[in-house]
């Protein structure tokens, strides 16, 4: 499961992440395994989001599996109460969530077949509010 990051204080980043279409340079090739999920579509995705994907693919494999996940949670998301008057400050930070470009690829997979692997991306499509798809290498 992921956690908070560490290092950060005082209600972390300070600037805003504006999310443009442009193509994403940095995690937009698979390097180490063979199949990749990859982002269509620019969007977020949140911490709880991710822990209930990872929990999927452990129930439903039931054993280790070689995984990447080249997200991380950098931005927090602060909310306060409904009643709470205007003024007196930042709010707590509801949640952590991570920005995800156009053309990045999210997860990497090994070890696994066809099979296991369409169905695991059915299940990660469902949970993802942006559309992905399903990438391999070639040799």
């Amino acid at each position: 499961m992921k956690e908070i990051p560490k290092g950060f204080r005082y209600g972390g980043r300070c600037f805003r992440i504006k999310l443009k279409n442009n193509v994403n340079s940095s995690f937009n090739n698979l390097n180490i395994y063979y199949y990749g999920i990859k982002a269509i579509e620019s969007g977020w995705i949140t911490n709880s989001q991710l822990n209930s994907i990872l929990r999927l693919i452990r129930i439903y494999l039931k054993r280790k599996i070689k995984l990447k996940l080249n997200a991380s949670f950098l931005i927090p998301y602060t909310k306060k109460p409904l009643e709470m008057r205007m003024g007196s400050g930042k709010g707590e930070r509801k949640f952590w969530r991570c920005p995800i470009r156009k053309g990045m690829i999210m997860f990497e997979f090994g070890e696994l077949t066809v099979d296991e692997m369409n169905y695991i991306f059915k299940m990660i499509s469902n949970r993802l509010q942006f559309l992905i798809k399903l990438c391999k290498i070639i040799y």
